[in-house]
């Protein structure tokens, strides 16, 4: 009989509610653990993009120069527009910066991004016209305009946009500079590593208001992402993917972007993500456990310490798991085994078949999801079981 091309992970734990990223890393990381790798982009702050919050605060630099934009910076808020009635000509020469560059990139990416990660249809038209990994295609468009664009002004003036594009959205932020300092004291021979498809000055940004190690980001011609990140660890830590090195991680992993890191790292939770890992890695990973958790911002624990109510954030989903779930091999087997025999054959052409297992890796999840809901089938096993659970969005 054939050796397995796949197998479950070993243990799989949902975390319920909205917790501390200390808590999650409690989890994560032992003292023996020697690399933390962190995703930057939605990872380390709920919804935000730094590097795409980036390409707009350049239109906002030539609408309105950089003396005006810190005069102006006590009365801005979070997200990516900057509307201000005060000062009508600058508006609308944003507006209009902001639309000459983004309008072709942004709607690019809206119909052959955002829009087939709502519709199987579309999704499946996706791996057709762009082959295995239709998100990396898709991404370098407006990816490389952003590079493109920062050509154009000094690197201080992009560092001093990037500065306080962080410093604003202090509210939204889930893991801070405390909290690697504490993994420190717990492991001492941690490194930390950002790692992210926002360009190089965006991660390094980040790297110093954290207090991490390293930083890894996009140049014009390299765009950090997906398999390059684990390709640029590898090249610069040798030992971080040689066996009895625990190296974790954690990313939002958006559109899936990181699913690769299961087939490399220790460990790996999926932070406010809304495309969790899959459960299934290949028969050599040394994958041990899947995490995955909503983490508390700044702005949530301050309404929260102040007894405000609701103090969640409004974009959070309307269901998330109320308690820890945890869930072993034999547990995980009993109710996914069918659904790995079906990824088996599958994986027999991984190239042809890249979308019906993404298709299932994704539905699968769902699955767990919806059994950390309390709300699982009645019958369990295979794909078969979802029926109708399998659109469910959670």
């Amino acid at each position: 009989m054939a050796e397995r091309r796949t197998r479950l992970v070993e243990r799989m734990i949902v975390h319920g509610g909205l917790i501390e990223f200390s808590t999650l890393a409690a989890e994560l990381v032992t003292p023996r653990t020697r690399y933390l790798v962190l995703d930057l982009d939605r990872t380390l702050h709920l919804g935000r993009n730094i590097g795409e919050l980036l390409g707009w605060e350049i239109a906002a630099l030539r609408a309105f120069g950089l003396e005006e934009l810190a005069r102006m910076e006590g009365a801005r808020t979070t997200g990516r527009l900057l509307f201000d009635r005060s000062r009508l000509a600058g508006s609308m020469r944003y507006l209009w910066h902001g639309a000459r560059t983004w309008t072709v990139p942004g709607l690019y990416y809206f119909f052959w991004g955002k829009l087939p990660a709502r519709s199987d249809w579309l999704r499946a038209w996706t791996y057709r016209r762009f082959g295995a990994e239709p998100v990396r295609t898709v991404q370098r468009v407006p990816q490389d305009t952003l590079l493109a664009l920062m050509e154009h002004f000094p690197e201080e003036t992009l560092r001093t946009l990037v500065e306080a594009v962080w410093d604003r959205h202090e509210p939204d932020q889930v893991i801070r500079r405390e909290d690697l300092d504490a993994l420190r004291r717990v492991a001492p021979s941690l490194e930390v590593v950002i790692t992210s498809a926002s360009p190089r000055l965006v991660v390094e940004v980040a790297r110093e208001r954290l207090g991490a190690d390293y930083a890894e980001g996009s140049e014009p011609g390299h765009i950090n992402t997906g398999p390059e990140k684990i390709e640029r660890l590898a090249q610069r830590f040798p030992l971080a993917l040689a066996a009895g090195t625990e190296t974790v991680g954690v990313t939002d992993t958006g559109y899936g972007e990181d699913h690769c890191w299961t087939e490399h790292l220790t460990r790996v939770a999926d932070v406010n993500s809304d495309s969790p890992f899959p459960p299934f890695v290949s028969a050599g990973s040394p994958l041990q456990a899947i995490h995955s958790a909503r983490l508390v911002t700044n702005a949530e624990r301050r309404r929260r310490a102040a007894g405000t109510a609701p103090w969640t954030d409004t974009r959070r989903p309307s269901v998330i798991p109320p308690e820890r779930r945890e869930l072993d091999l034999s547990q995980l087997a009993a109710w996914l085994g069918r659904w790995g025999d079906e990824l088996e054959a599958l994986q027999s052409d991984p190239i042809t078949n890249a979308w019906p297992i993404a298709r299932l890796a994704r539905d699968a999840r769902r699955a767990l999801e919806r059994l950390a809901l309390g709300e699982a089938p009645a019958t369990s096993g295979g794909p078969g079981a979802l029926g109708a659970a399998g659109s469910v969005a959670v």
